[in-house]
């Protein structure tokens, strides 16, 4: 009878020293059951909805579903798309002018409810000022009156931009840049004339493509004139 509080002393002792692992205890641990690969993990039988598997071969978590779909990889990982929103009572291109009176640029008839319906509904909003820029200087022959002349706009702007025809060399580059400018597709792009001479230009048109017509009908005084041509990505 005195023996026992001693033994049970020895049994509450052991127990505190097999409550931690230790740096040695690796073997303690429990795993999951694991295959070669995706062959063998298909060969289980009878497999429980739920049931959960390592696979050697690609060294990811494979977890049955049942029998439509079978053993799928158990990640998280989700498309933009299949990412909804916290709150999806918030427009994020919601313009505070509409039904004011003024023109709003950016709203959408309902607000975004994933990822991806933001990405495309901010985008135009925060690259704003990056997407409107200058093309390169063209010259236009104005030493006499001409009706109907066209300019292929997008074409110059190809043309140095882009470096063509082949072999053209840049008269500078920076250290480590590339030695070809990034240039768009001329449907990517919107084209305005924001100011021309208006003793020099008229009638003035822009295609969709880029190819500009006008009538020239006096000529400069000074050899010299201005038309400003902008570009703006779509």
């Amino acid at each position: 009878m005195k023996k026992l509080p001693l033994i049970i002393s020895i049994f509450i002792l052991s127990l505190n020293i097999h409550g931690q692992i230790g740096p040695n205890d690796a073997g303690a641990l429990m795993g999951l059951p694991q295959a070669t690969d995706l062959t063998e993990i298909n060969n289980i039988l009878n497999p429980q909805i739920g049931s959960v598997v390592f696979n050697l071969d690609d060294e990811e978590i494979y977890r049955y579903t049942g029998t439509t779909n079978g053993w799928q990889i158990a990640t998280d990982d989700q498309f933009d798309d299949e990412v909804e929103l916290r709150d999806p009572t918030i427009d994020v291109n919601y313009d505070s002018a509409a039904g004011t009176g003024t023109t709003p640029i950016f709203i959408t008839p309902a607000p975004e409810t994933d990822v991806q319906e933001v990405i495309q509904a901010i985008a135009p909003i925060t690259s704003k000022a990056g997407r409107v820029f200058f093309p390169p200087s063209i010259e236009i022959d104005a030493s006499v009156n001409v009706n109907g002349e066209t300019i292929d706009l997008y074409q110059a702007y190809l043309d140095q931009y882009s470096l063509n025809p082949p072999g053209t060399i840049l008269s500078a580059v920076s250290n480590g840049a590339p030695p070809r400018i990034p240039v768009y597709d001329a449907d990517e792009l919107y084209y305005y004339v924001t100011y021309a001479d208006d003793t020099i230009f008229r009638n003035i048109s822009i295609t969709e493509l880029g190819v500009m017509t006008y009538d020239i009908i006096g000529q400069p005084t000074d050899d010299n004139t201005i038309i400003n041509v902008v570009f703006v990505v779509k």
